[in-house]
């Protein structure tokens, strides 16, 4: 025998699926049963307007980081990288030199880029210089300690 629903009982028939007119506790039952459903349905229509509700503000919130960075310099792009980063397990230096890297325009980055490959081909001329800088130091100091 199926059980019987509040609706079958409180109809105006007033009779269970079986013909008989149904008992106070079928009755009870049955409305303990409909309020169950009714009450797991409207847990998961909180449930998902609540879960909604926290999407769209997540979503504002990083929409507004993404402004934030892209309008506020570079301490705040090397900021915000950095905690990225961090929040992500990486390494947050990295991630707060990768942002600032971020914040810079078009024309920093190659001007930045010109400057790091100057010093790449200038290192070996550097690294001479500084050798010949000694020899000499050393040089003088034995003169200095002759006379």
């Amino acid at each position: 025998m199926r059980p019987t629903t509040a609706l079958e009982i409180d109809g105006e028939r007033h009779v269970s699926t079986n013909g008989s007119r149904p008992s106070d506790s079928e009755r009870r039952a049955a409305a303990i049963a409909d309020l169950k459903d009714s009450l797991k349905e409207l847990l998961r229509s909180a449930l998902r307007a609540t879960t909604g509700i926290a999407l769209d503000q997540v979503e504002d919130l990083a929409g507004t980081f993404d402004r934030t960075a892209a309008a506020g310099g570079l301490a705040v792009g090397g900021l915000l990288g950095g905690v990225r980063a961090g929040m992500q397990g990486r390494n947050a230096v990295w991630g707060a030199f990768k942002g600032v890297i971020g914040a810079l325009s078009p024309r920093m980055r190659v001007a930045l880029v010109g400057i790091l490959l100057l010093a790449i081909l200038l290192l070996p001329i550097t690294v001479v210089l500084l050798l010949v800088a000694l020899i000499v130091l050393v040089v003088v100091a034995a003169a200095n300690a002759s006379s």
